[in-house]
């Protein structure tokens, strides 16, 4: 099955973000799988992300290992706004969904396990504390614009959570720059 769409919304009664995958099947039909993201897993979500963006650059560019955290900066700099510029941050959630292989109550997530290789998608497991979970596939843009999503979700919810990218200007892990 192929990504569609991602969606992360904060759901206020729940207090909790609701994550949702849709698929396109080869039927054309869409799927979804969704989620809860808690505060609590969020901040422990957060940081294995940011390992995770780390982690690929080196694995795809291990001449860069070294700047592997200004790296991710400048990627998810350009992955948001390319995502941006071909409006996809604007496009509409679809919402006539077939089919829920997971049921259409969301999963409380857990436990997040990463698995990388070079010069290939990272996979996310998201996984209950029982019973199935299940695992997606992110390219290095989907993966900043899921970043993104989080953080907005974040901040909507007022959890008071500082979901920096690293090397990110004006950000604590930027440092201060100065051009002489």
């Amino acid at each position: 099955m192929e990504l569609h769409q991602l969606q992360v919304s904060y759901q206020a009664e729940e207090d909790r973000l609701l994550f949702r995958a849709s698929f396109k099947a080869e039927d054309g039909m869409l799927q979804e799988l969704r989620a809860w993201i808690t505060r609590r897993l969020l901040k422990a979500l957060w940081p294995a992300i940011l390992q995770s963006l780390e982690t690929q650059v080196r694995l795809d560019k291990p001449q860069a290992a070294h700047a592997s955290a200004d790296i991710v900066g400048m990627e998810h700099h350009a992955s948001v706004e390319h995502i941006r510029d071909t409006g996809n941050f604007n496009t509409q959630y679809e919402s006539e969904i077939s089919h829920f292989p997971l049921g259409e109550a969301p999963l409380l997530i857990t436990s997040v396990n990463f698995a990388q290789n070079p010069d290939q998608p990272v996979r996310i497991n998201l996984a209950p504390a029982s019973g199935d979970g299940f695992e997606l596939a992110f390219t290095m843009v989907v993966l900043h614009g899921f970043c993104s999503l989080l953080r907005d979700a974040a901040k909507t919810a007022e959890w008071d959570i500082p979901l920096e990218m690293p090397g990110a200007i004006g950000s604590p892990a930027s440092g201060s720059r100065r051009l002489n």
